[in-house]
């Protein structure tokens, strides 16, 4: 993509920028504009904030599974795997739908399965496009370049749309950012390992995200009904009253009118850029996986994600918000680098930022296992981010 695109993502911001109504958004984010910080080349959710992906062994796949014929005559040869007689060991994931893992013994190859419909059944038809649809996001990302060092998204190896709607995808190995990010928040791990982290995945989001814009202006009207949404959700559950979701409905208005919100170009974005979704090892390497939510709009839906998760983080682990803002402030400085126009950029992504982790911190609110007290908690602070422009 020519670079002279890149520059049009962020036209040029009116003088005293940074005095106007969106300057106590970014203010704790200037602070941190001129942090140095050199580039190490060298999930989910553990403890209370970040567990491990539960990976339970269910046995060895029977050869009279439709799924044994599958991997053996058309995704393991793909990894040059051809002996016959294979032995598959079979292990179960957490994710938001059905998702195995199975590895083949001789070889020790890993293949991971994801199953939008029951296994062994004919799939509905939502289920089958959400399958096509992670399956043509995933090859997207690939066909532009994220595909090896030092930005690889997971391979799709194959689909089952008539057994469960399954597609079958790279095993990536690598430590979470979710891993990364408890133990730094619970501070038994430096902080800069976390730096490390978030430098590279600004590279990864950056290059994903300029390799993928269009012509075309985001629509902030879709974020603000996303925000709907989610306030309406809580009151449904009466974790929110009338009154704070009458605010909330306020709140994306104002944010409506807020110019910069509609200035930015459609990128394709990852949909779900949460912790478990990115994968790391040795430098500057990032593999993303999990595209069942990519979908095109504005780029800080996923740098507001990411935000918004650093957040939730600290506010968990350490009782308080200002010990995630250096990272965050770090993380949105680093992405920013991948412009023309650094300072711009920083600055039109630090003014829209608040809202999207806003967002973030109501989608977190939602999950049953949190308290009510953290809840509450956690509603306030996306109120607080609100109501910075």
């Amino acid at each position: 993509m020519p670079r002279r695109r890149i520059g049009r993502l962020f036209p040029a911001l009116p003088q005293g920028f940074f005095g106007g109504p969106a300057a106590c958004a970014i203010d704790f984010l200037v602070t941190f504009q001129c942090r140095p910080w050199s580039y190490c080349v060298h999930d989910v959710h553990t403890c209370v904030t970040f567990v491990q992906v539960k990976r339970e062994y269910l046995g060895t796949l029977n050869q009279a599974d439709p799924i044994y014929n599958i991997l053996s005559h058309d995704v393991l040869p793909q990894l040059g795997v051809t002996t016959n007689g294979q032995r598959y060991r079979v292990f179960r994931l957490g994710g938001s739908n059905a998702v195995f893992e199975y590895e083949e013994r001789e070889s020790g190859h890993r293949v991971i399965g994801k199953f939008y419909g029951e296994s062994g059944t004919r799939a509905s038809p939502r289920a089958v496009d959400r399958m096509w649809r992670e399956y043509r996001a995933v090859d997207h990302m690939r066909r532009v370049g994220l595909d090896g060092y030092p930005h690889h998204v997971m391979r799709a190896l194959g689909t089952a749309p008539d057994q469960g709607a399954a597609i079958f995808l790279e095993h990536l190995r690598g430590e979470t950012l979710g891993v990364v990010l408890d133990g730094v928040a619970r501070e038994v791990r430096p902080p800069s390992a976390l730096y490390e982290r978030l430098t590279a995945l600004a590279f990864f989001l950056a290059t994903m995200h300029n390799r993928t814009v269009t012509d075309d202006l985001v629509d902030f009207h879709d974020d603000v009904r996303y925000l709907g949404l989610l306030s309406e959700s809580l009151r449904h559950h009466r974790h929110m009253g009338d009154q704070s979701l009458r605010e909330f409905g306020s709140l994306g208005d104002r944010w409506k009118r807020f110019g910069p919100m509609w200035e930015d170009h459609r990128v394709c974005l990852h949909g779900d850029a949460t912790p478990a979704n990115f994968l790391f090892t040795d430098g500057m390497w990032v593999g993303g996986i999990d595209f069942e939510r990519s979908h095109y709009g504005d780029r800080v839906f996923d740098v507001g994600r990411i935000a918004g998760e650093l957040q939730h983080a600290f506010m968990l682990n350490q009782g308080n918000r200002r010990g995630a803002e250096p990272y965050i402030g770090h993380f949105l400085w680093e992405y920013s680098c991948h412009f023309p126009d650094r300072d711009a950029a920083f600055a039109h992504i630090c003014a829209r930022v608040p809202f999207h982790l806003a967002t973030t911190l109501l989608r977190v609110a939602r999950n049953p296992w949190i308290t009510n007290e953290y809840r509450t908690k956690l509603i306030e602070a996306a109120r607080d981010a609100l109501r910075s422009l």
